[in-house]
């Protein structure tokens, strides 16, 4: 048996268990997967796909939000004729884990240089077979070691349970997730959940708590100054419990909106970064947060 690793395009039809077909957006898809109605996935065999097998397990990638792999499943016996497929029966499970949490796209790309050009076997790249397993079965375990001290729970956990998975959907939240994951940090959410969640990450050292700010009208003023409290009081509860492991935390505001230019320089004097949603799966750092973000968190 082997492994496929296949980018979503054209060629590829997404299908719930009633039939219908659903769209590329990485949304719907991420949506009928919580919600357990993605069934299987049809592809057109071409190119390298000649060579797959019944059995052979495939691996589905989009560059959508650069987001990466999201699914899984066990492919069926290809057709024959003029325009052959082959059906794949999604792996329900596997999946939704994926869906929750991919594996970011900038991390299979590292290992599956050549992935743009179509689906790539990973016979020939036993290297990122070994980072799928390894995101499926140890990721989740580093994660709930780094997160413990937090007081939070990883977000791939969050997402298992039916009745939070919605946090995995959330508009602001999941996009700084995503971010993080692609930065390589452990992501997870403050326990108890709020109506809004509170996002908290860690690599090594480094801590970031993620506060949603969503602005009912006019400039965001009011609802900054009664969420920065609030997050002035976490970073001093991390630094303060967790002497020991001598973290250092970052604070982070992501608006509904784009904040006030006067309040974005208060924020972000008072050492806060600033993000705002510029639409759906996407959150835009402002050019000064964005700055120190990659002079100090990103990826070394």
């Amino acid at each position: 048996m082997s492994d496929w690793l296949v980018p979503v395009s054209r060629h590829t039809r997404f299908a719930q268990k009633s039939g219908r077909t659903l769209g590329h957006d990485f949304d719907a898809l991420q949506s009928a997967v919580v919600a357990g109605r993605l069934g299987k996935v049809v592809c057109d065999v071409r190119g390298s796909l000649v060579n797959l097998s019944s059995g052979d397990t495939v691996w589905f990638y989009t560059t959508e939000l650069d987001v990466g792999v999201f699914a899984v499943g066990r492919a069926g016996a290809p057709t024959k004729g003029k325009n052959p497929s082959v059906t794949v029966t999604i792996d329900r499970t596997r999946t939704r884990l994926f869906a929750v949490d991919p594996l970011p796209a900038a991390t299979i790309r590292r290992w599956v240089p050549e992935l743009r050009q179509g689906a790539v076997s990973l016979d020939v790249r036993p290297r990122a077979h070994t980072v799928l397993e390894a995101w499926q079965h140890e990721r989740g375990e580093r994660d709930a070691d780094l997160l413990a001290p937090l007081g939070a729970a990883s977000w791939r956990t969050v997402g298992r349970s039916a009745k939070t998975a919605k946090v995995a959907l959330h508009d602001m939240v999941a996009p700084v997730a995503r971010l993080l994951r692609s930065q390589d940090f452990a992501v997870g959410i403050e326990i108890p959940i709020r109506d809004e969640p509170r996002l908290l990450a860690r690599r090594v050292r480094d801590v970031v708590v993620v506060d949603v700010c969503r602005v009912a009208s006019g400039r965001g003023r009011e609802e900054a100054l009664r969420a920065l409290g609030p997050l002035l009081q976490a970073r001093w509860r991390i630094e303060r419990d967790a002497s020991d492991a001598r973290l250092q935390a970052t604070l982070w505001l992501a608006f509904s909106t784009r904040p006030q230019e006067d309040l974005t320089t208060f924020l972000e004097d008072m050492g806060v970064l600033v993000s705002w949603r510029m639409r759906p799966g996407i959150v835009e750092l402002t050019d000064r947060s964005k700055q120190r973000w990659y002079q100090y968190l990103g990826v070394r």
